[in-house]
């Protein structure tokens, strides 16, 4: 009786172990990594995707944005560590819609987390390319907000670059750039639109001609006011505009609309 026990046992324990080596191989198999490299090819500024989310589609549109990031302008212009950083994509469940994405960063992390509403599944190939632009600009202002606070010389001259107005032109570190960080999602969509805006559109229409997606420059456009719909710039559009902007952004996303 007690050799069963004991072969019972150790079989039980090596079912165990091999559950839980096919659990680890089954998560392993659903994570895929992503480059885009710097010009001629190099490792510098370069934007690791880590793609962990469940969603069909994203691994090809991963791809085809990760080439047209490769040598953009906003890379030769932004991009500031040639280690560059990492983004881990992952799945979330929300209530509705409205917010397809949001970024996770604490400050002693090395990866930037961005977790995907699984409503992106009914999300057109084009909205889950602006989804990672927007996503990535966030993660883009809290690298170069983390390096200038470290002291990084290329970081502060970049952030003297973008022309913005400072309060106290005594005090670098009072510069509307930080202010604006500091004061939440809204700032850091102020200072989205106010430095990447045209960049964004850009990526979105490289996007698109390798990905072959034909829509216009106009569709692109509001493509990219998604998440920018409370700045500033947005609420001096004429209502007509917002109402197409409003129209497109639901549209791609695959939100059932009727339109007037």
């Amino acid at each position: 009786m007690k050799s069963v026990f004991i072969f019972l046992a150790t079989y039980l324990l090596v079912l165990s172990l091999y559950w839980q080596a096919d659990k680890i191989a089954l998560t392993k198999s659903f994570t895929y990594e992503f480059t885009s490299k710097g010009i001629n090819g190099d490792s510098s500024n370069q934007i690791r995707i880590i793609n962990a989310s469940s969603l069909k589609r994203l691994p090809a549109v991963i791809i085809d944005f990760s080439a047209a990031l490769k040598g953009s302008a906003f890379e030769n212009r932004f991009l500031l560590d040639k280690k560059g950083f990492a983004v881990y994509l992952y799945d979330v469940t929300c209530n509705s819609f409205e917010n397809s994405a949001a970024v996770r960063y604490r400050a002693n992390d090395t990866i930037y987390h961005l977790k995907l509403n699984r409503y992106n599944q009914q999300a057109s190939d084009k909205a889950l390319a602006a989804t990672l632009i927007h996503e990535i600009m966030h993660c883009v202002l809290l690298d170069i907000y983390t390096r200038a606070h470290q002291g990084d010389k290329t970081a502060c001259d970049n952030i003297l670059s973008f022309g913005l107005n400072k309060n106290d032109s005594s005090n670098f570190f009072n510069n509307e750039f930080f202010v604006l960080m500091n004061s939440g999602e809204t700032g850091n969509h102020e200072l989205m639109y106010q430095l990447f805006y045209p960049y964004m559109v850009s990526l979105l229409e490289r996007f698109a001609v390798i990905h072959k997606v034909v829509f216009s420059e106009q569709d692109a456009e509001r493509l990219m006011w998604s998440g920018l719909q409370k700045t500033i710039a947005y609420t001096k559009l004429p209502n007509e505009e917002k109402k197409n902007i409003d129209f497109a952004i639901l549209k791609a996303k695959g939100i059932d609309i009727e339109e007037d």
